[in-house]
Protein backbone atom coordinates (compact mmCIF):
# COMPACT_ATOMS: atom_id res chain seq x y z
CA UNK A 1 0.00 0.00 0.00
CA UNK A 2 2.84 2.43 0.47
CA UNK A 3 3.26 2.71 -3.15
CA UNK A 4 -0.39 2.61 -4.44
CA UNK A 5 -0.39 6.33 -5.76
CA UNK A 6 -1.99 5.21 -8.97
CA UNK A 7 -5.07 2.64 -8.38
CA UNK A 8 -6.27 0.72 -11.56
CA UNK A 9 -10.55 -0.72 -10.61
CA UNK A 10 -12.07 -2.86 -12.95
CA UNK A 11 -15.15 -1.65 -13.64
CA UNK A 12 -18.20 -4.66 -14.49
CA UNK A 13 -20.81 -3.56 -17.27
CA UNK A 14 -23.94 -3.23 -16.18
CA UNK A 15 -23.38 -4.06 -12.53
CA UNK A 16 -25.38 -1.97 -9.99
CA UNK A 17 -22.40 -2.61 -7.20
CA UNK A 18 -18.93 -2.33 -8.22
CA UNK A 19 -17.02 -3.53 -5.00
CA UNK A 20 -13.57 -2.65 -7.03
CA UNK A 21 -14.42 0.85 -7.15
CA UNK A 22 -15.68 0.93 -3.73
CA UNK A 23 -12.67 -0.29 -2.50
CA UNK A 24 -10.40 2.18 -4.40
CA UNK A 25 -13.00 4.93 -3.07
CA UNK A 26 -12.06 3.54 -0.09
CA UNK A 27 -8.48 3.53 -0.21
CA UNK A 28 -8.88 6.91 -1.59
CA UNK A 29 -10.43 8.87 1.01
CA UNK A 30 -7.96 7.20 3.84
CA UNK A 31 -5.32 7.95 1.90
CA UNK A 32 -6.27 11.55 1.38
CA UNK A 33 -7.89 11.44 5.46
CA UNK A 34 -3.95 10.79 6.10
CA UNK A 35 -2.36 12.87 3.88
CA UNK A 36 -3.98 15.76 2.29
CA UNK A 37 -1.54 16.40 -0.43
CA UNK A 38 -1.08 12.93 -1.53
CA UNK A 39 -1.14 12.63 -5.36
CA UNK A 40 -3.41 9.78 -5.54
CA UNK A 41 -4.98 8.32 -8.69
CA UNK A 42 -7.86 6.25 -10.08
CA UNK A 43 -7.94 4.74 -12.91
CA UNK A 44 -11.74 3.20 -14.04
CA UNK A 45 -11.59 0.43 -16.53
CA UNK A 46 -14.50 -1.16 -18.65
CA UNK A 47 -13.61 -4.29 -20.41
CA UNK A 48 -15.41 -5.94 -22.83
CA UNK A 49 -14.69 -9.14 -24.46
CA UNK A 50 -14.76 -8.56 -27.73
CA UNK A 51 -16.96 -12.13 -29.31
CA UNK A 52 -16.57 -13.47 -32.68
CA UNK A 53 -19.48 -15.21 -32.58
CA UNK A 54 -21.46 -12.18 -31.52
CA UNK A 55 -24.42 -12.14 -34.05
CA UNK A 56 -25.24 -8.50 -34.29
CA UNK A 57 -21.50 -8.30 -34.60
CA UNK A 58 -21.29 -10.75 -37.73
CA UNK A 59 -24.30 -8.97 -39.33
CA UNK A 60 -23.47 -5.78 -39.36
CA UNK A 61 -22.88 -4.26 -42.47
CA UNK A 62 -20.08 -2.32 -41.52
CA UNK A 63 -18.25 -3.47 -38.78
CA UNK A 64 -15.76 -0.46 -37.82
CA UNK A 65 -19.44 1.91 -37.68
CA UNK A 66 -20.25 -0.63 -35.13
CA UNK A 67 -17.92 -0.91 -32.85
CA UNK A 68 -17.36 2.88 -32.40
CA UNK A 69 -20.93 3.41 -31.91
CA UNK A 70 -20.84 0.26 -28.93
CA UNK A 71 -17.68 1.78 -27.71
CA UNK A 72 -19.48 5.24 -27.28
CA UNK A 73 -22.37 3.56 -25.21
CA UNK A 74 -19.83 1.66 -23.04
CA UNK A 75 -18.09 4.99 -22.41
CA UNK A 76 -21.74 6.89 -21.39
CA UNK A 77 -22.38 4.23 -19.58
CA UNK A 78 -19.29 4.23 -17.51
CA UNK A 79 -19.64 8.22 -17.46
CA UNK A 80 -23.14 8.33 -15.83
CA UNK A 81 -22.33 5.71 -13.59
CA UNK A 82 -19.01 7.50 -12.11
CA UNK A 83 -21.25 10.57 -12.04
CA UNK A 84 -23.56 9.26 -9.59
CA UNK A 85 -21.21 6.23 -7.33
CA UNK A 86 -17.75 8.84 -7.90
CA UNK A 87 -18.79 11.97 -7.48
CA UNK A 88 -16.75 14.66 -6.24
CA UNK A 89 -13.44 12.29 -7.19
CA UNK A 90 -11.30 12.96 -10.34
CA UNK A 91 -11.43 9.16 -12.09
CA UNK A 92 -9.79 8.44 -15.38
CA UNK A 93 -11.98 6.22 -17.55
CA UNK A 94 -10.68 3.85 -19.92
CA UNK A 95 -12.87 1.13 -22.50
CA UNK A 96 -10.74 -1.74 -23.52
CA UNK A 97 -12.95 -3.87 -26.26
CA UNK A 98 -10.49 -6.66 -27.30
CA UNK A 99 -10.45 -10.21 -27.96
CA UNK A 100 -7.98 -11.19 -24.97
CA UNK A 101 -9.39 -8.50 -22.08
CA UNK A 102 -7.01 -9.99 -19.48
CA UNK A 103 -4.04 -9.34 -21.84
CA UNK A 104 -4.95 -5.91 -22.74
CA UNK A 105 -5.28 -4.95 -18.35
CA UNK A 106 -2.61 -6.40 -17.75
CA UNK A 107 -0.78 -4.33 -20.58
CA UNK A 108 -2.58 -0.92 -19.33
CA UNK A 109 -1.47 -1.63 -15.84
CA UNK A 110 1.96 -1.63 -17.39
CA UNK A 111 1.66 1.22 -19.49
CA UNK A 112 0.15 3.32 -16.28
CA UNK A 113 2.63 2.60 -14.06
CA UNK A 114 -0.16 1.13 -11.45
CA UNK A 115 0.74 0.51 -8.08
CA UNK A 116 -2.20 -2.07 -7.39
CA UNK A 117 -5.05 -3.85 -9.50
CA UNK A 118 -8.53 -4.02 -7.80
CA UNK A 119 -10.69 -6.66 -9.07
CA UNK A 120 -14.37 -7.70 -7.86
CA UNK A 121 -14.35 -11.35 -7.22
CA UNK A 122 -16.17 -13.64 -10.02
CA UNK A 123 -18.40 -16.87 -9.22
CA UNK A 124 -16.54 -19.47 -10.78
CA UNK A 125 -17.81 -22.56 -12.09
CA UNK A 126 -16.00 -26.68 -12.00
CA UNK A 127 -14.91 -26.18 -15.66
CA UNK A 128 -13.61 -22.66 -15.71
CA UNK A 129 -10.16 -23.17 -15.45
CA UNK A 130 -10.31 -25.67 -17.85
CA UNK A 131 -12.30 -24.64 -20.24
CA UNK A 132 -11.44 -21.03 -20.17
CA UNK A 133 -9.34 -18.76 -17.87
CA UNK A 134 -11.97 -16.41 -15.54
CA UNK A 135 -11.14 -12.56 -15.91
CA UNK A 136 -9.89 -12.16 -11.97
CA UNK A 137 -7.71 -15.38 -12.06
CA UNK A 138 -5.78 -13.79 -15.34
CA UNK A 139 -5.17 -11.36 -13.09
CA UNK A 140 -3.52 -13.39 -10.75
CA UNK A 141 -1.77 -15.08 -12.65
CA UNK A 142 0.01 -12.31 -15.57
CA UNK A 143 -0.41 -9.23 -12.97
CA UNK A 144 3.01 -7.48 -12.52
CA UNK A 145 1.72 -5.85 -9.78
CA UNK A 146 -0.36 -6.70 -6.06
CA UNK A 147 -4.08 -7.84 -7.05
CA UNK A 148 -6.89 -7.20 -4.77
CA UNK A 149 -9.94 -9.24 -5.03
CA UNK A 150 -12.94 -7.60 -3.63
CA UNK A 151 -16.05 -9.46 -2.52
CA UNK A 152 -19.24 -8.34 -2.71
CA UNK A 153 -20.05 -6.96 1.12
CA UNK A 154 -19.80 -3.53 2.54
CA UNK A 155 -16.16 -2.51 3.61
CA UNK A 156 -15.81 -2.03 6.79
CA UNK A 157 -12.28 -1.48 7.46
CA UNK A 158 -11.95 -2.65 11.54
CA UNK A 159 -10.70 -5.81 13.34
CA UNK A 160 -7.86 -7.76 11.68
CA UNK A 161 -5.90 -8.41 8.73
CA UNK A 162 -4.72 -11.56 8.34
CA UNK A 163 -1.49 -12.28 6.57
CA UNK A 164 -0.57 -15.96 5.33
CA UNK A 165 3.37 -16.41 5.24
CA UNK A 166 5.12 -19.10 3.66
CA UNK A 167 8.35 -20.66 5.91
CA UNK A 168 8.66 -23.87 4.58
CA UNK A 169 11.75 -22.95 2.62
CA UNK A 170 13.55 -20.74 4.86
CA UNK A 171 16.41 -21.09 2.45
CA UNK A 172 14.21 -19.61 -0.90
CA UNK A 173 14.58 -16.07 -1.94
CA UNK A 174 11.47 -15.81 -3.73
CA UNK A 175 10.02 -16.94 -0.81
CA UNK A 176 10.84 -14.85 1.75
CA UNK A 177 10.99 -11.52 -0.39
CA UNK A 178 6.97 -12.19 -0.89
CA UNK A 179 6.62 -13.22 3.03
CA UNK A 180 8.47 -9.46 3.60
CA UNK A 181 6.36 -8.00 0.95
CA UNK A 182 2.78 -9.22 2.21
CA UNK A 183 3.65 -8.20 5.71
CA UNK A 184 4.51 -4.69 4.60
CA UNK A 185 1.88 -3.95 2.62
CA UNK A 186 -0.39 -5.48 5.45
CA UNK A 187 0.97 -2.81 7.28
CA UNK A 188 0.73 -0.12 5.47
CA UNK A 189 -3.35 -0.73 5.15
CA UNK A 190 -3.14 -1.14 8.69
CA UNK A 191 -1.70 1.94 9.54
CA UNK A 192 -4.99 3.94 8.31
CA UNK A 193 -7.65 1.44 9.09
CA UNK A 194 -6.92 0.83 12.62
CA UNK A 195 -7.02 -3.17 11.79
CA UNK A 196 -4.47 -5.59 13.63
CA UNK A 197 -2.33 -7.42 12.07
CA UNK A 198 -2.33 -11.74 12.48
CA UNK A 199 -0.09 -14.22 11.14
CA UNK A 200 -1.49 -17.64 9.40
CA UNK A 201 1.24 -20.16 8.59
CA UNK A 202 0.08 -23.57 7.89
CA UNK A 203 3.17 -26.85 8.71
CA UNK A 204 3.14 -29.62 5.70
CA UNK A 205 2.08 -32.85 7.37
CA UNK A 206 4.49 -34.68 7.64
CA UNK A 207 4.94 -38.50 6.64
CA UNK A 208 7.30 -40.61 8.31
CA UNK A 209 9.50 -43.52 6.90
CA UNK A 210 7.41 -46.99 7.39
CA UNK A 211 10.28 -48.19 9.54
CA UNK A 212 13.43 -46.82 10.89
CA UNK A 213 15.54 -48.98 12.88
CA UNK A 214 16.76 -46.35 15.37
CA UNK A 215 16.79 -46.45 19.20
CA UNK A 216 13.65 -44.88 20.35
CA UNK A 217 12.80 -43.57 17.82
CA UNK A 218 8.83 -43.22 17.23
CA UNK A 219 6.66 -41.13 14.07
CA UNK A 220 5.55 -39.38 16.71
CA UNK A 221 8.66 -37.65 17.96
CA UNK A 222 9.61 -36.94 14.10
CA UNK A 223 6.10 -35.04 13.50
CA UNK A 224 6.66 -33.71 17.30
CA UNK A 225 9.85 -32.17 16.46
CA UNK A 226 8.52 -30.52 13.30
CA UNK A 227 5.76 -28.95 14.61
CA UNK A 228 7.91 -27.43 17.16
CA UNK A 229 10.81 -26.25 14.34
CA UNK A 230 7.73 -24.87 12.54
CA UNK A 231 6.23 -22.99 14.89
CA UNK A 232 9.50 -21.33 16.24
CA UNK A 233 10.36 -20.32 12.43
CA UNK A 234 7.04 -18.27 12.83
CA UNK A 235 7.31 -17.04 16.65
CA UNK A 236 11.08 -16.02 15.49
CA UNK A 237 9.52 -14.15 12.34
CA UNK A 238 6.30 -12.52 14.17
CA UNK A 239 9.09 -11.63 16.94
CA UNK A 240 11.39 -9.72 14.35
CA UNK A 241 8.44 -7.84 12.97
CA UNK A 242 7.03 -6.95 15.84
CA UNK A 243 3.97 -8.70 16.17
CA UNK A 244 2.81 -10.78 19.47
CA UNK A 245 2.86 -14.48 20.11
CA UNK A 246 -0.87 -14.29 20.23
CA UNK A 247 -1.47 -12.94 17.00
CA UNK A 248 0.04 -15.98 15.27
CA UNK A 249 -2.29 -18.68 14.18
CA UNK A 250 0.01 -22.27 13.20
CA UNK A 251 -1.65 -25.51 12.42
CA UNK A 252 -0.39 -28.40 10.70
CA UNK A 253 -2.40 -29.37 7.45
CA UNK A 254 -2.70 -28.54 4.21
CA UNK A 255 -2.05 -24.65 3.46
CA UNK A 256 -5.64 -23.96 1.77
CA UNK A 257 -7.30 -25.87 4.40
CA UNK A 258 -5.13 -24.06 7.09
CA UNK A 259 -5.93 -20.86 5.45
CA UNK A 260 -9.52 -21.18 5.38
CA UNK A 261 -10.01 -22.55 8.84
CA UNK A 262 -7.87 -19.96 10.39
CA UNK A 263 -10.21 -17.11 8.67
CA UNK A 264 -13.29 -18.66 9.55
CA UNK A 265 -12.18 -18.34 13.69
CA UNK A 266 -10.47 -14.61 12.94
CA UNK A 267 -12.92 -13.65 11.18
CA UNK A 268 -10.90 -10.89 9.38
CA UNK A 269 -11.54 -7.80 6.92
CA UNK A 270 -8.64 -9.04 4.54
CA UNK A 271 -6.42 -11.87 3.75
CA UNK A 272 -3.01 -11.34 2.45
CA UNK A 273 -1.51 -14.20 0.41
CA UNK A 274 1.15 -14.70 -2.54
CA UNK A 275 0.86 -16.70 -5.19
CA UNK A 276 2.64 -19.43 -7.32
CA UNK A 277 1.15 -18.28 -10.52
CA UNK A 278 0.87 -21.56 -12.03
CA UNK A 279 -0.22 -21.52 -16.04
CA UNK A 280 -1.33 -23.58 -18.49
CA UNK A 281 -1.81 -27.03 -17.90
CA UNK A 282 -0.19 -27.12 -14.44
CA UNK A 283 -2.88 -24.39 -13.53
CA UNK A 284 -5.68 -26.82 -15.09
CA UNK A 285 -4.20 -29.89 -12.78
CA UNK A 286 -2.85 -28.68 -9.81
CA UNK A 287 -4.56 -25.12 -9.42
CA UNK A 288 -3.59 -22.30 -7.22
CA UNK A 289 -3.75 -22.09 -3.69
CA UNK A 290 -4.54 -18.49 -3.76
CA UNK A 291 -7.28 -18.89 -6.72
CA UNK A 292 -8.96 -21.98 -4.05
CA UNK A 293 -8.59 -20.01 -1.20
CA UNK A 294 -10.19 -16.34 -3.32
CA UNK A 295 -13.19 -17.98 -4.06
CA UNK A 296 -14.17 -19.75 -0.64
CA UNK A 297 -13.30 -16.99 1.50
CA UNK A 298 -15.85 -14.59 2.91
CA UNK A 299 -13.25 -11.54 2.73
CA UNK A 300 -11.16 -9.20 0.29
CA UNK A 301 -7.88 -11.15 -0.78
CA UNK A 302 -5.24 -8.92 -1.58
CA UNK A 303 -2.60 -11.13 -3.46
CA UNK A 304 0.51 -10.53 -4.56
CA UNK A 305 2.19 -12.36 -7.69
CA UNK A 306 5.75 -13.58 -8.07
CA UNK A 307 6.62 -10.64 -10.65
CA UNK A 308 5.27 -7.86 -7.89
CA UNK A 309 8.13 -8.92 -5.85
CA UNK A 310 10.48 -7.95 -7.83
CA UNK A 311 9.61 -4.83 -7.03
CA UNK A 312 11.97 -2.61 -4.03
CA UNK A 313 10.51 -4.30 -1.10
CA UNK A 314 10.42 -1.55 2.45
CA UNK A 315 12.80 -3.48 5.18
CA UNK A 316 11.99 -0.86 7.83
CA UNK A 317 8.13 -0.80 9.77
CA UNK A 318 6.09 1.93 8.00
CA UNK A 319 5.29 5.18 10.42
CA UNK A 320 2.05 5.89 10.95
CA UNK A 321 2.05 9.25 9.12
CA UNK A 322 1.47 6.95 5.82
Amino acid sequence: MNFFHNILAVIEYKQVRQPALERALALYQYAKAHKKNADIKITAVLPVAQENWNITSILAVDKEEYEKSYREKLSKWLNAYLAINAMGVNIERKVLFSKEVGKEIVSLAKDLCADILIKTADIHGVLDNVISTPLDWQMLRHAPIPVYIAKDQIFTPKGKIAVAIDLSEPDDELSGLTNLRLLREAQYLSTFTGCKIVLINAVPPIIPPIAVDMPGFTPDSLYDESLKDSCHKALEFANRHKIKPEDCFIAEGAIDEVILSKCEEIKPTALFIGTSARRGIASAILGNICERVADSIDCDVFVVTPKAVVRAVPTTTPSKSF
